[in-house]
């Protein structure tokens, strides 16, 4: 059998584990056939390197291999640490820390795998740790390599495997690289859309970006592989799309076969400082298959309760602390298969609640309270498995939750106004503190530039719009209201106030015609009051002192409205109250 034959047209590794005919024998040995090809070497399939700082400048370092079970046995491995800074040095014979087997079977076929003794895919995860002490240097980079590989669709004949992990740690930097989320090595159907979890977790809530590139070997230093057939390490396969925000990989298959794809995920700190990279290499096994696997459309979000909004298929934005939940549906046309629902949620949110109702359609309720968390982007995984036997089909999602603050808009307000009134700031008259910074809109939804002429501006409604952090708006709505032009309080606006002494007038207790005026600044004064319609009906000069009280007697005047000016004869300050005689 050649070396990147996987199956054939008419081979299927989904067929009924109760079959005995010609054709499953055939498939199982085709399957076996191209794990154990040049075993030597090529039973491993991937791997990657995380590293987290445990103080002083030493670091944790963790290698994971995937080997496939019937290849030959793993033996003590090796890591190279080499910095910009000059430092060079080998950690030797590592011995696994723990081994579990991840053979991309259902469960009632696990026993049958080449990993205990069947004839079925057996597929084991090793890892493998060590301490190593990391003197500080913005370059680190931690490596292994091994000769060669299995033969795949996209590359040239079968190259080694390199696989690194670059570690910032200037200036004593402590911080942990991501860890890829997913453990296990993809088998996939040809023919069927395929979506698939990359992506990584950071434990210090770092920012993590995603990109392909190119699968490499040590030569002895890393040396990109050849690829074959007009296929790149940026896309692996025709159609390959991996989303740089997310992590998540959708293609669609077209042939059988190995497909050799590597992720590097970039890590950046809250000031965008690259802080370090990690990789992983692992292929797609794409098989001819009877099942098909739950829908790649689905697992989108339906529905939303609290202050949560969808903002995506599978994106929800959150700008208030406050409970929410979110439903989900997931499908699979193979109507008679259950579906599994499985996440990592709450690990990325502590406290975080999945409840998944019926088995095809899988109807998915989460609930979080974000109250107390920090902003920013919160990403999870859910796994839609099928029950197929001996191996279940499978879809991996994508969710990103984001969590900001809409900050300060203020509170619906209504303004009544003259049109004599002066020309004024909208947002000096919005009540409930907005923050400045924001939007205005006006009648029509045309922006605004905030400030308001009466006689020339109209009344009406003005939006105001305020963007805090992670996209979160708030919005509050100010009503303008245009008084009637003999309304008391538009009596006497046409002359312009300046700067300068104001008065207060207190209405006696005892008398509704009697008043005390008090000056925040002594002088003499000019006073004169007008009636409702304009007319003035008192006038008087006045010697006040700051902050003295002067009598203003208004008994032989009608109850009502009137408006009391104030003329400073020294500064030309007018001041202006109102005033009602009872």
């Amino acid at each position: 059998m050649a070396e990147n034959s996987y199956g054939s047209g008419s081979s299927n590794i989904f067929t009924s584990p109760n079959s005995t005919s010609m054709l499953q024998r055939y498939l199982i040995l085709s399957l076996i056939g191209i794990l154990t090809t040049r075993a030597s070497a090529e039973h491993l399939l991937g791997g990657t390197i995380s590293t987290r700082c445990t103080g002083g400048n030493f670091h944790e370092i963790t290698l994971k291999l995937f080997r496939a079970c019937s290849g030959s046995a793993m033996v003590p491995q090796n890591l190279r640490l080499t910095n910009d800074c000059g430092v060079v040095f080998d950690v030797t014979g590592l011995e696994p820390q723990s081994v579990v087997e991840v053979s991309p079977l259902c469960a009632d076929q696990i026993p049958n795998s080449t990993c205990n003794g069947g004839n079925l895919v057996g597929l084991e995860l090793y890892t493998y740790t060590t301490i190593a002490y990391l003197s500080p240097c913005d370059s680190w980079n931690i490596n292994w390599s091994i000769c060669c590989r299995s033969g795949s669709l996209n590359l040239e004949q079968t190259p080694g495997l390199w696989i690194e992990n670059v570690v910032n740690n200037a200036g004593g930097r402590c911080n942990a690289a991501p860890v890829f989320v997913d453990n296990t090595i993809p088998l996939v159907c040809v023919g069927q859309p395929v979506s698939y979890d990359a992506s990584a977790t950071d434990a210090d809530g770092n920012t993590l970006r995603y990109r392909f590139i190119d699968a490499r070997f040590g030569a002895p230093e890393p040396t990109p592989v050849i690829y074959s057939g007009g296929y790149s390490g940026a896309e692996p396969f025709t159609g390959m799309v991996l989303d740089s925000i997310t992590g998540r990989i959708t293609f669609q298959p077209t042939v059988t076969g190995y497909i050799v794809t590597v992720v590097e995920v970039s890590q950046y700190d809250d000031e965008g400082v690259l802080i370090g990279t990690a990789m992983r290499d692992f292929p797609f096994i794409v098989s001819a298959c009877d099942n098909s696997v739950p829908s790649i459309s689905s697992g989108t979000f339906t529905n939303v309760t609290g202050p949560a909004t969808i903002s995506g298929d599978r994106s929800l934005l959150i700008c208030s602390e406050a409970a929410f939940c979110a439903s989900l549906n997931f499908t699979d046309s193979d109507l008679g298969q259950a579906l599994t629902i499985t996440s990592n949620i709450a690990d990325v949110l502590p406290g975080a609640t999945m409840e998944v109702v019926g088995t095809n359609p899988a109807t998915v309720e989460i609930c979080w309270n974000s109250t107390g968390a920090e902003e920013g982007d919160y990403q999870f995984t859910m796994t839609a498995t099928d029950d197929a036997c001996p191996v279940e089909g499978f879809q991996q999602f994508a969710y990103t939750v984001t969590f900001g603050s809409a900050g300060l808009a203020g509170v619906d307000t209504d303004e009544e106004y003259c049109t004599a009134t002066p020309p004024f700031a909208l947002i000096d008259v919005l009540d409930g503190n907005p923050s400045v910074g924001g939007t205005w809109t006006d009648g029509a939804g045309a922006p605004f530039d905030g400030f308001f002429t009466p006689g020339e501006d109209a009344p009406g409604d003005y939006v105001y719009t305020f963007t805090g952090s992670e996209d979160c708006t708030a919005s509050a709505t100010l009503s303008l209201i245009l008084r009637e032009p003999n309304h008391p309080l538009c009596i006497g606006l046409s002359v312009p106030e300046r700067s300068g002494t104001t008065v207060r007038v207190l209405p006696d207790a005892s008398d509704g015609a009697r008043f005390q005026l008090i000056a925040s600044q002594g002088g003499t004064f000019d006073i004169a009051v007008l009636s409702s319609d304009g007319r003035w009906v008192l006038g008087q000069r006045v010697r006040l002192s700051t902050e003295s009280t002067h009598p203003l007697d208004l008994s032989g005047l009608s109850p009502g409205a009137y408006v009391l000016r104030m003329v400073s004869n020294t500064g030309g300050g007018l001041s202006t109250a109102r005033i009602v005689v009872r």
